[in-house]
């Protein structure tokens, strides 16, 4: 006598609910019993609600207009902070953000250099000026040769 195979949802219920185009259902076992989806299916959900939820520009409001100066920059970082510390941004988007805002905050001094040329802060390197004055040295007393102390 043969035995069949149980369909019940017992069964179904450990593997994930996720279906490949072609028909297939994922194998892996279900990471949350409330999604029915594996670790990497609900990974990928995820990052689909994160797309959905990726305007954030009402957040920003007047922010994302001008990166000029370091407060500006300044006052972007701090929003993503704030937003970041609400749950409303990944953090590893919020991690790309601020290094862009990086790489925007060291370009200032270039920037600031292209746009005038002739100010003294922007000279050819920083200027070194030497003015100290000279130590004042004490001649050197001979020892007595007796004594082997100075006279």
């Amino acid at each position: 006598m043969r035995k069949e195979h149980s369909t019940s949802s017992s069964a179904n219920d450990s593997r994930c609910r996720h279906f490949t185009r072609e028909g297939r259902r994922c194998r892996l076992r279900i990471l949350n019993p409330h999604s029915g989806l594996c670790f990497r299916h609900a990974g990928l959900q995820d990052q689909h609600s994160d797309a959905a939820d990726s305007d954030l520009t009402a957040a920003f409001s007047g922010l994302l207009n001008d990166f000029h100066s370091a407060a500006q920059i300044n006052d972007f970082l701090s929003k993503l902070v704030v937003l970041l510390a609400q749950n409303r941004i990944s953090s590893r988007r919020a991690a790309v953000l601020a290094y862009i805002n990086q790489l925007l905050l060291r370009t200032l001094p270039a920037i600031e250099q292209e746009r005038y040329p002739q100010s003294p802060e922007n000279a050819s390197g920083p200027v070194i000026v030497v003015d100290l004055p000279r130590p004042v040295r004490t001649p050197a007393l001979d020892p007595d040769p007796q004594s082997g102390q100075p006279s």
